[in-house]
């Protein structure tokens, strides 16, 4: 599997990995992974750190962690020609959640469709090889929401607030929420910064979520 460099690139990645998806997992109509929900996590995990941090010594249990991809592009982008192989450490973990390639509203709807999918396929390739999900809520415009709608209800979610300014009107904030009870979460991670006004309706509509600090924060803190 090649770098990823362009939308080229990008392209040649997907037909990579729907080949070493080939007669393992179903997709739907539209060329989707179909996820099951004995492809998702059930527990809370203790901890939450980034593929690139997780040799940390902050990481005190790894049977208890896991690992996300809450970084990046360029980082996110250098997983997957090496997902295979990097299984192995995949499997040291409690689980991962789904790659986080960016995806904003003022993309082009054919790229987010195209990010959204390497995403998918690359937990799908995760799940195959019997490494437990989180699923992550990030899909960029209400056009491409849809995608998200088509994963198992009742499982775990994660979302992140990193690199986004706090919800500043209410309508912003009710988009979050309405997504979110969209996709009825067993249970919410957040990783990293705390939104108040999410905080307040999650409270509000008695959304179980738990928020884990990001690792960048845990050692600026750890440093002092």
């Amino acid at each position: 599997m090649h770098s990823i460099n362009n939308l080229a690139d990008l392209l040649e990645t997907i037909n990579d990995l729907y080949m070493l998806l080939d007669g393992k997992i179903d997709f739907d109509a539209e060329g989707w992974p179909v996820f099951l929900k004995d492809h998702f996590l059930n527990e809370w995990p203790d901890d939450i750190v980034t593929y690139a941090n997780r040799k940390n010594k902050l990481i005190v249990d790894r049977n208890k962690t896991v690992l996300c991809h809450f970084a990046s592009d360029s980082q996110n982008y250098r997983r997957f020609p090496k997902v295979m192989g990097d299984i192995s450490e995949y499997q040291k973990y409690l689980g991962a959640v789904f790659p986080d390639i960016t995806v904003t509203r003022d993309m082009d709807v054919e790229f987010q469709d195209l990010a959204l999918l390497a995403n998918q396929l690359y937990a799908a390739v995760l799940a195959v090889n019997k490494i437990k999900l989180v699923a992550n809520t990030r899909c960029g415009s209400k056009l491409t929401q849809k995608y998200l709608r088509h994963l198992p209800r009742n499982v775990i979610w994660a979302s992140s607030f990193l690199g986004c300014n706090k919800t500043s009107t209410p309508s912003e904030t009710a988009e979050y929420i309405n997504k979110i009870l969209s996709l009825m979460p067993s249970k919410l991670i957040i990783y990293g910064k705390q939104d108040l006004a999410v905080n307040c309706q999650l409270d509000i509509l008695g959304i179980n979520y738990r928020y884990y600090e990001d690792f960048h924060r845990r050692c600026k803190k750890e440093s002092i």
